[in-house]
Order: C-alpha cells, then structure tokens, then sequence
C-alpha cells in the first residue's frame, strides 16, 4: 500500500436559512437560531419566495444545506429546487431527541465551542473583555438591527436546549439594557456579545479568493426586511459592518465616532485607495447613502438587487475552525483506490457528547492518478453523484473549490474517499450536456495505448513524425526489419520536408545520460520495449511458399505454417534471416488506430502546457455519444479534457475532434460539437472547441472554425503539427509567425488561434461585454 499527505480543514456546514420575505417573525426566528451555532454568522438568509435570487445567494455562498423557517408554500417548495444540498443527518431537525428525552445539537453549536476553548488562554483574554448580552424593547425601531449586530438565542420551550444557561455555566455573561430613548451604548465597541461567539477561533481559508470586504456602514431603512436581510448576508461574507439608520441619526452619536476611528486604523495599513470608510446601501444613487457620512473620503459599495448576488463583488470566505495534515494510507475497494486517513488535530471538542453534532473535513489528498481523482470539479449539483462514487453513504460528501468535503460527526476518529473514475466523470459531464456516453473503440484503443507507454507522459514519443509515420507506412500485419523502421523514424516526410529527426534529439522520452542525444534507435527500442511493436521471424512455408511471421516468444527450430497446417524446418532461414518487427493488437483496426495518435498525441500537449502545480485535469478519449431524449443524431467527440481553475472562475472543458494527416473537419463535425458545448451547464463550465489536424488548415475549415466563435465569445482552439511536436506549444509559431505566447490557459490559445486563422488582433481583438457587477465607486465629500 502506497501513502499521501492528505491535507484537512475543519469547518461548519454552511446553511442557508430560508424565509418568506414578508415574515419578519421568521427573521428573527433564523437569527436566533443560528446564533445557537459555532461559524452560525456566516450563514446566508434568503427569501423563497424570490427563488431566482434565493438561487444567487445560495451559489454565492457555497451553502451546504437549506433549512427552512415558516409554513408558507414558497419556503416548503424551495428545497425542491436543490435536490443536491442533502441533510445529512438523520431527522429533518437541527435539534434531535436524545435517550434521555432530552435534546441535542445536530450541527455544531456553542456548546462545542465553550467546551473546546474553556480555559484557554484565548478563552481567559475574551473573558477579560467582559461577555456582554445586549437586550432591547421589542418595539425599539433598532431592535432587530442590534439582533443582528449582537444575537440572541431562542427560548427553550423553542428548541430543549437552554443556551444562555450553558453560557452562564462557562463564563460571566452580564445583561445590557439598550434603552429606546436612548443613544446606543459605548459598550457595544467595548464588549463582545453572542454574535462574536459564534465566529470566535473561525478564520478564512485561501482555497477561495478574496473579493469586496471593505468595512464600514450598511446604511438602510432599519424596519425595512429586505434591508435587515442584505446587512445580515453581508455581514456573512465575512465583512465588517454596522449598521446605520438615517431616520434615527441621533441614536449613533455615541458609538459612531469611535467605530469611525476604529475602521480606519483597521485599515491604516492598506493601500491609499483602500484607507476608506465603506458605505454599503441598496439606496438609489448611492450618492443618498454617502451624505451622511460628511468631511472624509469613502468607498461606495452599491447593492443592486438585480445583479449584486450573481458574483463578481463579494466573495464569501471558506471560514474554517483549523487545519491538519495527516497520512493517508491507500488500499483497493471494488478496484478503486481508497485513501484512508486519520481526523487529527481537531479544533473543536470530540468529547462523545457531541457525537450527534455534524461539520465538515475538508480534504485535499496530495497525489494523482491518470485514471481516478480526488477533486472533482466544483459543480454543487453533483454532490450525490460524487458521494455515491467517493464515499460509502449518498450525502457524506459535499463538492468544494479546489477540495472535497465530508459530514462528519465531532466524535469520529478517522475517514477515508475513494477514488472518482476518470471515465465516469466524463460520462457526468456528458450526462450533463443530455448525451449517453460510451468509449468508442478508438477511445478504448487510445487508452490501451496511454497504458501502454507508462500514462501521457510517454505518449511525447509520437512528437517525432518519424514515429507516426512508421505506424502508417505497416498495417496490423505487415512485418518490417529493424533497418526500414529506422530510415523511417530518423528520415524525412516526404510530405512535410520541413519536419526532421533532429528537432527532436533534445526530446526526453525516458531517461537517458545527461548531455547525450536522442536516436532513431533508442525511439524504436522505445517503442518494442513498451509493446507497440511485437518481435518475430518471417519464415517461407516449404509446402505452400507464403511468408509466415511467427513471434519471437512461440518461435521455434521447427515449425507449423499458420496457413496451410505442415510443419516444417527452419534452421536454415533463421540462420541467415534477421527479426521482423509488426503492429501489436494494441491498435486494433487501421481507422481506429490513426485516430488514437492524434488524440494521445493532443491530450499530451495539452496536459504539459495546462498542467499547472497539480495534476488535476481529468481526460477522455473518443466517445460515442447518444441523445438521451429527443431527436438529435448520435455523434462523436474525438477528445475531452476537464482543467480544474481556482474559485471562483469555473471549471473548463475542452471539447475536441482531432485529424491526422490528411483527414477532413466538415460541416458534421462542427455542428456536433457546437450542439454539445451549448449544451454544457454555462453556469459551471467555460466550455472550448478544439480542432486538431496533423497537417494544414483548409480555408473552408477555418471558415468553418470561425463560425463556431460569437461576438463576444472566443472559445475555438485550432493546432497542428506545428504546435503538437514542439515541447511548448508555440516554440515554432514563433519562429514563423512572431507570435510568442506561452499558451498557458485555453483562453490564451483562442486568442493566439484568433491571431493566427482569424486575423484578429489581440490589441483589437473584441472585448465581451463588462459582466453583471456590483456597482463599486469612490467619492471624497
């Protein structure tokens, strides 16, 4: 059994508490609720009854289950729409029963956290603070906003668990009275309340990247729902706001002040243009927000309700508890390889209290394998898919940027992933698109043949056109001598001139003295050592004069003809004879065996100059692909490859029909492949069209290439030999074209490619329009 580092974070389920947005009784309800919850501030509220934006907010956040609060229709409907956030806890409650008729937490709570951190140096310093529970009149205009700002836990009689008695028995927790007539409190700056508690010793992990935190003022309607919603869901995005009320200006005059000097000494150590003062605002112009806040210069962060929660903006923080780094131990189950690690280090109490209380591992195992992954690509709606397949139970995992998380209990020890087939996800991508997919015998011939050379790294062999053109030159079974394979190999290509052994005598096919050149010979040792080629003798039948050719390992002095059954003497033609060389079944018929090059050939390249720091990306090779429903013909897809990117830019898929020399790309193919890329989930994929030929371009193909792009959409990649044989893909494009480019990304290959067949420009090439935004702008007043 081979091991791997496997890499955890710990974390809170995120959920996303859904209400009807004119129950403001449900607000505070989900409020209260969720401050009973360790990381319980960074969970999302949404209204079901505007699904299009509830949907928005819930992809923002990466939620990872909706619980809903209230009996209207739209708020039991609204899980319908996301079959894939599945409890995964037994009961549909957060609070189970337990055997002693009491109530336990099924997600982790407070509870957990002051069991975890009591008597902690970092717990003894909070406590020097002073713990401070801030109440109100219930008919103070403020009341709910200081709800959001400080928290408050439900009754008992609501949920069996009497959180503020737990409080009290671990720490001096002193009530403060907000009088309605009066300003706010000093003691609001000066002490931490329960909403602090539900963040304490939770930070941000790097997996996604930062976006729009600047700190400072939601400035709002305070009876207002939907304004007391957007602050709460700001404030879940980790960013630092309170909230402000221009009707009840007065009753800041206390704490704003110092809350203003407090903001920017946070932020004193930023850039100049980010030494602001925020002021967040669904108010239109924003210019209305800002005029309250006179004399200094600030950044405007406007709230549109329409695009503000596409994304773009802000970015919600993956807010972990801790991390861990374990050893993972690798086994087989069903034929899959299984990592299996230890639950170490953990950040919160394991004590078996809590074995009802549920989160999150994080995991990243750190090793790869060309035919099984551990990440997935971050497409949420397949986390039942991805479980089934990683994992012993249908809602133990949950599909992360950059990671795969597993529900565990506080309790657990240990867990394990399995490994996700490669050909399986690929058959989900294409389930996605509503095709059927099946290898095709090309593709089950190109996988023999990636297997045989050791993984892609081996197929940089038919780099040399020498290679590719001895497997053309011999059919399945037509023997040749070792002389004629290497004139083939180091020899010219009478069709292309310009290709020649020597481009390659840097090239690296397997380890060799540093210093020394590759040869014809090494290649073809090469090639019979990894079973391309199979030894033999060509031996003349005596009785029926044909040409036998019998392998080397059923080669004997006396022989029996394959054709006309007499066995004969063949001493005489070994002695003077040499050995013959011929295809292995390894490729199969003629046709599939010329179309598998290419594609190994391709997804080689592909995987050299897109590969990155990981080897993430997922490949497949020719698969036959039937509609599931309607009318559509069957077709085919010479190559796929999915390319992992980092939150939030989505996943890529590469979508490819490869040529070899002299083959033709028509209309047929180019209509397939459009109908499949337009048909891939936009919403998850950034999806490209790649068209690969061995020789040339025609016109009429590059017309054809051409129309697959939009205005504003730049998504065909068009190579040749030109770009498959060097090591980097654009060594020889510059040297003819002086186009230099490193060709990193796909987007940077649709822009080389518009260059080259397209004469487009990249300095004027078109820009696609600004994306649905948040509005974001700086005013001195």
């Amino acid at each position: 059994m081979d091991t791997a580092r496997v890499d955890i974070c710990y974390r809170p389920l995120r959920i996303a508490w859904a209400i009807h947005s004119g129950d403001r009784e449900a607000f505070r309800r989900a409020v209260r609720l969720t401050h009973t919850l360790w990381g319980g501030r960074f969970n999302p509220i949404v209204f079901a009854d505007r699904p299009d934006e509830a949907r928005q907010i819930i992809d923002l956040y990466r939620a990872d289950m909706i619980v809903p609060i209230g009996d209207s229709v739209e708020v039991t409907n609204l899980l319908a729409l996301f079959p894939y956030l599945i409890n995964p806890f037994f009961g549909d409650g957060l609070f189970a029963r337990d055997m002693q008729d009491g109530r336990r937490a099924q997600l982790l709570d407070i509870h957990n956290a002051l069991a975890h951190w009591r008597d902690t140096p970092e717990w003894r310093g909070l406590e020097e603070q002073g713990l401070r529970r801030f109440v109100c009149a219930e008919d103070d205009p403020l009341a709910d906003t200081l709800l959001v700002q400080t928290g408050a836990y439900p009754a008992r009689d609501e949920i069996g668990i009497d959180y503020g008695e737990i409080l009290a028995q671990a720490a001096m927790c002193i009530d403060c009275r907000v009088e309605r007539a009066l300003p706010l409190p000093f003691d609001l700056l000066e002490h931490p309340s329960l909403g602090f508690l539900t963040r304490f010793g939770l930070s941000r992990h790097y997996s996604v990247r930062a976006g729009w935190d600047y700190p400072g003022y939601y400035v709002g309607n305070a009876g207002d729902l939907d304004d007391l919603v957007v602050f709460w869901n700001l404030r879940a995005a980790d960013i630092s706001l309170q909230f402000f009320d221009p009707a009840h200006a007065d009753r800041y005059a206390v704490v704003r002040p110092e809350n203003e000097r407090r903001i920017l000494a946070s932020v004193a150590h930023l850039d100049e243009h980010r030494r602001r003062i925020a002021v967040w605002s669904r108010i239109e112009p924003i210019e209305n927000g800002l005029i309250h806040f006179p004399g200094q210069p600030l950044t405007a962060c406007r709230v549109d309700s329409e695009f503000f929660w596409r994304g773009g903006g802000i970015r919600p923080p993956m807010m972990i508890l801790g991390e861990a780094s374990s050893l993972g131990v690798f086994s087989r189950d069903s034929g899959k390889p299984r990592v299996s690690f230890a639950l170490g280090n953990k950040p919160f109490s394991e004590d078996r209290w809590f074995y009802t209380q549920h989160l999150i591992a994080s995991v990243e195992v750190l090793g790869s394998d060309e035919q099984y992954t551990f990440h997935p690509p971050y497409v949420p709606e397949w986390n039942e898919f991805v479980s089934r397949e990683m994992h012993f139970q249908h809602d133990k995992v949950r599909i992360e940027p950059d990671r795969t998380g597993i529900v565990i209990n506080a309790a657990d020890h240990n867990a394990f992933l399995n490994g996700l087939p490669a050909s399986t996800l690929v058959e989900k991508l294409f389930e996605s698109a509503g095709q059927r997919a099946r290898l095709s015998g090309g593709g089950l011939i190109a996988r023999q043949v990636i297997s045989r050379l050791g993984g892609l790294t081996g197929a940089r062999v038919f780099k040399i056109p020498g290679v590719r053109r001895l497997l053309k030159t011999y059919g399945p079974r037509d023997p040749f001598t070792k002389i004629s394979a290497l004139q083939l190999i180091g020899g010219r290509d009478p069709q292309n001139p310009q290709a020649n052994f020597g481009d390659h005598r840097q090239l690296y096919i397997e380890a060799r003295p540093f210093g020394t050149d590759l040869t014809a010979e090494m290649v073809f040792e090469y090639l019979v050592e990894k079973g391309l080629f199979r030894i033999g003798a060509e031996l003349t039948c005596p009785t029926c004069n044909l040409a036998n050719w019998i392998a080397l390992d059923e080669l004997k002095q006396r022989n029996v003809c394959e054709l006309c059954g007499n066995g004969f003497d063949a001493a005489r033609q070994l002695v003077r004879g040499v050995f013959h060389y011929r295809r292995t079944g390894v490729f199969g018929l003629e046709k599939n065996t010329q179309g598998a090059v290419p594609v190994v050939l391709t997804l080689q390249q592909l995987e050299v100059n897109l590969g990155g720091t990981r080897d993430d990306n997922i490949y497949g090779a020719s698969y036959d692909l039937v509609p599931i429903a309607g009318a559509d013909p069957p077709c085919e897809v010479d190559m796929v490859m999915i390319v992992p990117r980092v939150y939030p830019d989505k996943a890529e898929v590469i979508l490819g029909e490869c040529k070899d020399q002299g083959g033709i790309i028509d209309a047929t193919d180019i209509a397939n492949l459009r109908r499949i890329a337009d048909a891939l989930p936009r919403n998850r994929f950034e999806t490209y069209i790649l068209l690969v030929k061995l020789g040339p371009f025609t016109p009429e193909e590059i017309a054809l290439a051409q129309a697959l792009n939009g205005p504003y959409q730049r998504r065909v990649i068009m190579l040749t030999a030109r770009e498959l044989e060097p090591y980097h893909l654009y060594e020889r494009t510059e040297q003819e074209l002086g186009i230099q480019s490193h060709g990193g990304s796909l987007a940077e290959l649709a822009a080389v490619t518009s260059r080259i067949y397209f004469q487009v420009a990249s300095s004027s090439a078109a820009a696609p329009p600004p994306a649905a935004t948040n509005e974001h702008s700086e005013a001195s007043l």
